[in-house]
């Protein structure tokens, strides 16, 4: 019975693949814990709303959407719940994403939250015209 599959070469390459697979995991999960904030589209009433969904550190930390105060619901864990037509008026036409930006101490800044696609594209109507002879 040959025993090289225990051999000492095999135990460190076993080694370093372990320590490999744990600093990933660990790496991935701080990265998901840092992410920023999330949208979804979500039912109000007869028509469409966008959640906006984040964190911050301190509960009393005001969140602003497009530059613009918005009240939400939570503590450190938050969302705000806004109209379509506010966020098309909010936004540029045809944006992508929208600013969203907490007062908080760890986490100064504005961050980008991708629109669900083609939230506020427009509706091209197009033509064809065919010719016979």
């Amino acid at each position: 019975m040959r025993r090289e599959v225990f051999s000492a070469e095999n135990r460190r390459r076993m080694a370093i693949m372990m320590v490999a697979a744990a600093s990933f995991t660990i790496g991935t999960s701080n990265a998901m814990a840092a992410s920023g904030p999330a949208t979804k589209l979500v039912p109000c009433g007869e028509s469409s709303c966008l959640q906006v969904s984040g964190h911050r550190s301190d509960p009393s930390s005001p969140v602003h959407i497009n530059g613009r105060p918005v009240t939400v619901e939570g503590g450190k864990a938050w969302k705000v719940v806004l109209p379509l037509q506010t966020v098309r008026v909010w936004s540029a036409p045809i944006a992508r994403t929208i600013a969203v930006s907490v007062s908080d101490a760890d986490a100064p800044g504005t961050q980008q939250a991708d629109l669900p696609i083609g939230l506020l594209g427009h509706v091209t109507e197009l033509a064809l015209v065919v010719r016979g002879r």
